[in-house]
């Protein structure tokens, strides 16, 4: 048989045609793939932008927790940042009520407990659903496939927790601080005051007095219960008056004009009852440390030491390597602090101005902790005040 001129042509049809409808086919499907592509990626925005308010809620009804103390303020704060966020264009609403639950947060088992009595924490959902105030989703391109809406939610509820704070003040009260002892007093008392009347649930206080030894003055507690007695024990803060008749003698049996002061001559021995002259301000962090770290401490808390001091390390009788010795000390013993999660401001009052002393002080600074340092012994109160202010707020989800 011989083929016709004309059939190779018809085939050639056919096959296109095979291929337009092929391509009709996979196009809706092409299609189907792309509008679930672009409609997931609007809702995870939606669900970025949930969870961006979220975060932002928390923080803000924490950080008025802190400062007021007052759980319904710090829910209007919450309320008012998230409305001030967008989800798709539109006000992040939220329930107040329902959205908004403050609790204890547990740091050994990470978990909240919006009943708990005790109040650290705060946990915030923002929602874009069928029943929350922003309703759901309409989406883009899968409403051709039969699907006119969609929930997108915060990926993660927000919890904001506020760690307990536990703080050593390391006061330096050599002969040297005499004269200038008075404003350091002020200074510390206004740094408990703020505390106490801006209140973090169940923060710690307490203070560790140094000459060249030191030791636990105030040991560790909680302010809430304990203000009142610490601030009276605070009120006597002198410096350690080695020239009180018989200073030589050991134990010193009258070794200051305020009882309650430390010992002159802590860690001394009755062969050399000076031993611990001079200024030593590792003594002042260990012996807070001490405290950060005892039995009485928290192991999840925000540990602080405050270190105020007027002088750099020095022996009595000063000698190079015995002065040299005293400062590796203190910087191993503030780097001790670092490795236990310790943080250390150092305050320096140094007049007249001693080059050495400044760039040791500031060389005993760890974590978030910062430097200060002033000519003027009145400048102590408000240091140390902007200090209270500075011990950060931690959000721990």
């Amino acid at each position: 048989m011989t083929r016709s001129p004309t059939q190779p042509r018809l085939v050639r049809a056919r096959r296109r045609g095979n291929y337009a409808l092929l391509t009709a086919l996979s196009s809706s499907v092409f299609l189907g793939f792309g509008a679930l592509a672009l409609d997931s990626a609007y809702i995870r925005v939606a669900d970025l932008q949930a969870q961006a308010a979220a975060d932002a809620g928390a923080h803000a009804a924490l950080v008025r927790l802190r400062v007021t103390g007052d759980i319904e303020l710090a829910r209007d704060a919450a309320v008012a940042v998230i409305n001030a966020n967008t989800i798709l264009g539109k006000s992040a609403e939220v329930d107040a009520a329902a959205d908004i639950t403050f609790g204890e947060w547990d740091f050994a088992s990470d978990t909240f407990d919006g009943t708990s009595t005790v109040v650290n924490a705060v946990e915030v959902t923002v929602r874009k659903t069928a029943s929350s105030a922003n309703g759901s989703i309409d989406l883009l391109m899968m409403k051709m496939f039969g699907d006119a809406t969609a929930e997108a939610a915060a990926r993660d509820r927000a919890i904001g927790a506020l760690r307990f704070r536990e703080i050593m003040i390391a006061q330096d009260v050599t002969g040297s601080f005499r004269d200038e002892i008075g404003d350091a007093r002020d200074a510390n008392l206004l740094f408990l005051d703020y505390l106490y009347e801006n209140p973090n649930p169940n923060d710690k206080i307490g203070m560790a007095t140094f000459v060249g030894g030191g030791e636990a003055w105030t040991e560790l507690q909680l302010l809430s219960d304990n203000y009142a007695t610490i601030r009276s024990q605070w009120e006597t803060l002198d410096w350690c008056n080695r020239n009180y008749s018989p200073w030589t003698s050991y134990p010193v049996p009258t070794y200051h004009n305020a009882p309650q002061m430390m010992n002159c001559n802590v860690g001394a021995s009755p062969a050399s009852p000076k031993s611990d002259s001079g200024t030593h301000q590792g003594k002042g962090i260990d012996s807070a440390l001490d405290e950060l770290l005892g039995g009485a401490a928290d192991p999840e808390a925000l540990k602080t030491i405050v270190l105020v001091s007027d002088g750099k390390p020095e022996c009595v009788p000063s000698s190079t390597s015995c002065n040299a010795s005293r400062a590796l000390q203190g910087r191993l013993s503030a780097d001790d602090a670092e490795d236990n999660g310790v943080s250390i401001f150092s305050v320096s009052y140094n007049n007249p101005y001693n080059a050495s002393q400044s760039a040791y002080m500031e060389s005993l600074i760890r974590g978030y902790g910062a430097f200060y340092e002033t000519l003027d012994s009145a400048d102590l109160p408000g240091i140390l005040y902007e200090i209270a202010q500075a011990v950060p707020v931690a959000l721990v989800k």
